[in-house]
């Protein structure tokens, strides 16, 4: 499984390069997220993941790893495809799905990844 969604209509592999994330608001409309979101939800295990913040007189930004305090894993909700290479063979692809901060992660980023189970259909588990 290949983290950066390829939908199965994409004439190219590389299109998963620019979307590793899919934004909630969004996904319904948006025709690269459409069909998947109808179809093709998913749970993404993960025990933390990171976040890049920007601190003030620093030129770069500082990576973060967020975990639940008591580190055990968790579920981010995704979507799923599968494309079909031209040599016949086929690429599984995820995205994660996200939203707006909460309170914690707002001086941190301006999206987070959302867990919301119940917004899910099947779990996969990414190797």
């Amino acid at each position: 499984m290949q983290w950066g969604l390829v939908p199965s209509w994409a004439k190219e592999a590389a299109i998963g390069n620019k979307m590793i994330n899919a934004r909630a608001e969004t996904i319904a409309e948006k025709p690269s997220y459409r069909k998947s979101f109808e179809r093709r939800r998913c749970l993404v295990l993960a025990d933390g993941f990171f976040e890049w913040r920007m601190v003030e007189g620093i030129k770069r930004k500082i990576p973060m790893r967020i975990t639940l305090k008591n580190r055990e894993p968790f579920a981010l909700a995704g979507l799923w495809d599968i494309w079909k290479k031209p040599d016949g063979g086929e690429i599984r692809s995820f995205t994660i799905i996200t939203t707006q901060p909460n309170d914690f992660m707002k001086p941190i980023h301006n999206l987070i990844c959302t867990n919301k189970v119940k917004f899910l259909s099947s779990i996969f588990y990414p190797v």
